[in-house]
């Protein structure tokens, strides 16, 4: 009977101990399809996981790759042959370009550019605003930028009273001496 060598394991006892913990947590598991903001919603609660969970970048992938079922399995497989050692910024990348089309988040960018606050309370319009922003971080890269976008879509009144509050901060600043805002 020929002998047949012993299969290169694709992770080392530290990994699979990992991987048990990581399963204990009950992560979600993500089948695929067409629907974006499940896909989303999905890379959300990982993250959130990764947030409390000690791990690497390089770990990050490999433990996503438990929670893939169906299509976002099959798809796996197929991109993880191309890339080994993929870091997650590079896995986040390839999935959202594969679940999450460019013609949603061009949407989503377009709904941010043109966010008011309308009729919603100011809970409602932060929670949009902060939803949002992620597809538009070129319009937020900064405190300075972000607090603009916000305040443009404020309600008029609101707006005006932000204003003043503004003006009154830069008067007092110029009082001081600092050109500009503290």
């Amino acid at each position: 009977v020929p002998q047949v060598p012993p299969q290169q394991a694709l992770y080392g006892d530290d990994m699979i101990t990992l991987i048990k913990e990581f399963k204990k947590m009950n992560p979600s598991r993500f089948q695929g399809g067409i629907e974006p903001m499940k896909a989303e919603a999905w890379v959300l609660e990982m993250e959130k996981l990764f947030e409390i969970f000690p791990n690497t970048d390089a770990q990050k992938v490999s433990l996503v790759a438990f929670t893939l079922d169906d299509d976002a399995r099959r798809w796996w497989m197929m991109i993880r042959k191309g890339n080994p050692g993929l870091p997650w910024a590079r896995f986040l990348e390839l999935f959202y370009n594969k679940h999450f089309s460019l013609s949603v988040r061009d949407r989503k960018t377009i709904e941010f550019q043109t966010l008011t606050q309308g009729n919603k309370i100011m809970a409602e319009y932060d929670r949009a605003f902060t939803e949002l922003a992620r597809y538009a971080p070129h319009m937020v890269d900064d405190e300075y930028r972000k607090a603009r976008k916000f305040e443009s879509g404020l309600r008029g009144p609101i707006q005006d009273r932000v204003n003043m509050l503004n003006n009154a901060d830069l008067r007092r600043s110029v009082r001081q001496g600092h050109p500009g805002r503290s």
